[in-house]
């Protein structure tokens, strides 16, 4: 018993927002927020990998046009 409260004591010092003898619906809030949290942060990761893509598309592009001019790289055929 000691070992688990000594383990949830250091876990709430980790994370000031929760208080120190928190309920199982504050947990529950506080998780749904995390997750809210973490989906903002993936809607931004994907954002940003979808503009790499279109830029890597770009840049595909002006490689292929470079290599029908006969100065891209050469095709190795």
């Amino acid at each position: 018993m000691d070992s688990d409260s000594d383990r949830d004591r250091q876990q709430q010092e980790h994370s000031s927002e929760q208080p120190p003898h928190a309920t199982p619906r504050e947990h529950v809030r506080e998780m749904e927020k995390h997750l809210q949290e973490m989906g903002g942060y993936l809607r931004r990761m994907e954002e940003r990998l979808r503009r790499l893509d279109e830029q890597l598309g770009h840049l595909e592009a002006e490689d292929d046009r470079a290599v029908d001019r006969g100065r891209g790289w050469p095709t190795g055929g």
